[in-house]
């Protein structure tokens, strides 16, 4: 199945309906719709030949694994790509209950981070308890964990995502980028965006992957479904962000607050495609509205802000919300029964305040 673009289904159905027309309008038409497809050609083929060149690299460098490794500590471009998936529900059972339908299980989010150039994907498995948002604070904090633990030490990075703009096209994602450059912990980056609508890539085919062995399985806790996602295929491997008991294990950083006093926003930020960091101009992206585009360098340092004074130290932490009185209630009468017998205490415990509503 491909994604569905809703600028390809106007002007096909603009075309379909244009027997009447005058061969000028026609016309006008039929570029309109060439120019698109070619924009987004090109926006493929950039994102296949940087996964190449991935590939090349890991062979060359004889990576076979993902790190941790120190940043910087090998001269070499990499490529990854991120998105959320759909969210799962725990408890999960091929065989589903007919009363289970009708209710609302535990949610989990999933969020994946995939370097091609091996390939492996490291999917972040977010219980409810944990879910702050889906907003760029919960992207920059699993893209840093995941640099920080599982990234290849290259020196240049080129990334693809999305063109949501709550999550990914969006100033914070920019600013993170510059700073990542300017404090030393990449060379260079490169951020790219897919077309809207045609933004099949490799987290997708790792999802898929992770979704037909969940269908698969009876799930009823984080537990087990860390057990499915790493068995699920060679190129996936879970981490989990924290535990139904509250335990945290990935921080979430408030990059926002973070990085907003030494940046500042990009005017027009949703009709550019790529974006370029380098070392050699901090503070300064290069941005293109296609991959032939000319560049244009825009300064994205405040007044008076220069790379010695960006911080070096991790931002303030953002304690995970836990469940309220309410949603904890429910889980324990309607969901509880459906879960397996060692983990009722785990998934579903009898209510208890948490430290917002005490």
């Amino acid at each position: 199945m491909t994604d569905l673009c809703w600028l390809c289904q106007k002007n096909n159905t603009l075309i379909y309906r244009s027997a009447n027309l005058s061969e000028e309008e026609k016309s006008k038409r039929l570029l309109e719709q060439e120019e698109h497809l070619r924009v987004v050609h090109l926006g493929r083929s950039l994102y296949n030949n940087m996964v190449t060149d991935a590939k090349r690299a890991c062979k060359k460098n004889n990576i076979k694994d993902l790190g941790p490794a120190p940043p910087c500590s090998r001269p070499m471009s990499q490529h990854y790509s991120f998105d959320f998936a759909q969210q799962v529900h725990l408890p999960s059972n091929p065989l589903q209950p007919g009363p289970l339908y009708f209710l609302v299980p535990r949610k989990v989010v999933l969020f994946g981070v995939c370097c091609e150039g091996l390939p492996k994907q490291v999917n972040f498995l977010v219980d409810e308890a944990h879910t702050i948002s889906k907003g760029s604070n919960a992207v920059l904090s699993y893209l840093h964990y995941f640099f920080e633990h599982y990234g290849l030490g290259e020196t240049d990075v080129n990334l693809h995502c999305d063109n949501c703009s709550g999550q990914n096209k969006n100033r914070f994602v920019l600013w993170y980028c510059a700073w990542r450059v300017a404090v030393g912990l990449h060379k260079s980056i490169t951020l790219n965006f897919l077309v809207t609508g045609h933004t099949k890539f490799a987290p997708d085919w790792c999802f898929g992957l992770l979704k037909q062995a969940f269908r698969r399985h009876a799930v009823s806790s984080i537990t087990e479904l860390e057990s499915v996602v790493n068995e699920s295929a060679v190129c996936n491997q879970a981490q989990v962000v924290g535990k139904e008991d509250g335990t945290a294990i990935v921080p979430f950083g408030d990059w926002q607050k973070h990085l907003k006093p030494f940046f500042k926003p990009l005017p027009g930020i949703k009709k550019f495609h790529c974006f370029r960091f380098h070392a050699d101009s901090p503070g300064k992206v290069h941005v293109q509205e296609a991959p032939d585009s000319p560049e244009r360098e825009v300064d994205l340092f405040s007044i008076g802000v220069c790379e010695t004074q960006l911080p070096r130290t991790p931002p303030k932490r953002i304690n995970p919300p836990g469940l309220d009185l309410q949603r904890q209630m429910y889980l324990f009468t309607k969901i509880r029964d459906f879960v397996a017998d060692e983990w009722k205490d785990v998934v579903c415990p009898p209510p208890a305040p948490t430290r917002a509503e005490t």
